[in-house]
């Protein structure tokens, strides 16, 4: 387990998923149904398809013993988040300890378990990463209520990408996930 006080890095990626959560709380009341759209995040070479219109946020994080600008890419539609965490790293043999520092905060975050991993990343990400995956999350809410979590872990270069759809688990919808995982359309490095 990752514990913050060894790692201050873990701290600031776990806040910065915490606001995350925090958001999909408030906004969940006035989701809409899912209408989805191709979404070019401002200044990142990725195309996804969110089911609603995504706003985007960034933050200082210490990620990889590097303080650097995390964005947020994300909307709440039909009771689930769907968001694009990316991070430029200064540079790129830091991406496998940045995404294990990821994983570690997605799991944590929402006190959790690993219920699947895979190695099945986008095409154009950084093979042979161990921590460039595919995973299923089953977890809790701060308050103690089921929350399940679809992320994948992938990384370009000197960039980190965390694709996360995630829901109360009677709201989770394996279909909606897949569809937003699925439309990750990385551009091949230039």
């Amino acid at each position: 387990m990752l514990s913050t006080a060894r790692y201050p890095a873990a701290a600031s990626v776990i806040r910065f998923s915490t606001l995350l959560l925090t958001a999909a709380a408030l906004l969940s009341a006035c989701s809409p149904a899912l209408d989805w759209r191709d979404v070019r995040p401002k200044d990142i070479n990725i195309l996804l398809t969110y089911p609603c219109k995504p706003e985007q946020i960034a933050q200082d994080v210490e990620l990889a013993d590097q303080k650097i600008k995390m964005s947020m890419t994300g909307c709440v539609a039909d009771k689930m988040t769907f968001a694009l965490a990316h991070a430029q790293l200064p540079n790129p043999a830091l991406a496998a300890r940045a995404l294990a520092q990821l994983h570690q905060a997605a799991v944590d975050n929402v006190h959790g378990k690993v219920t699947f991993s895979s190695p099945d990343i986008p095409k154009n990400a950084t093979p042979g990463l161990p921590d460039g995956l595919d995973l299923r999350i089953d977890g809790q809410t701060p308050d103690g209520k089921p929350v399940r979590e679809r992320v994948l872990l992938f990384s370009q270069g000197n960039n980190v990408y965390q694709v996360t759809a995630f829901a109360p688990t009677d709201d989770f919808k394996d279909e909606a996930a897949q569809t937003f995982a699925g439309s990750v359309n990385l551009s091949p490095s230039p």
